[in-house]
């Protein structure tokens, strides 16, 4: 019993991040736990993971965190674990809000120069 406890907590401990937010961080909410038949977030497979980004308000305990929740959430607890938070890499002031002027699609068009090599392949008495 030892033998095994102790090779599944080895393989827990590889896979384990060290996760620690400070009061003013912004985080990214997990929606797998807002979603369900009885939520106001459905929960379909093109859906966003993560939500957010949201300011963490409070340090609760070594892994429980209060976030500043959008007016749409209300109705949810303030108090996440940190398994649920993803930290947002992005500064504000870092976020392109808008395309530069200079940018235009003819900078970004790709046109070969040259054929360097061809191949003729036979599949059902058809070239291709």
């Amino acid at each position: 019993m030892k033998e095994a406890h102790d090779r599944q907590k080895s393989y827990a401990d590889r896979r384990k991040k060290e996760l620690e937010f400070a009061v003013g961080d912004l985080v990214y909410l997990k929606m797998a736990m807002l979603r369900g038949p009885n939520r106001s977030i459905s929960g379909t497979k093109l859906s966003p993971r993560y939500m957010g980004p949201v300011r963490v308000l409070d340090v609760v305990g070594l892994v429980a965190y209060r976030l500043e929740l959008p007016d749409s959430m209300q109705t949810f607890h303030k108090v996440f674990h940190v398994s649920m938070l993803k930290k947002c890499l992005h500064k504000d002031d870092q976020v392109v809000t808008e395309v530069p002027s200079d940018l235009t699609p003819s900078m970004v068009e790709a046109r070969p120069l040259s054929v360097l090599d061809h191949r003729v392949r036979v599949i059902r008495r058809k070239k291709v």
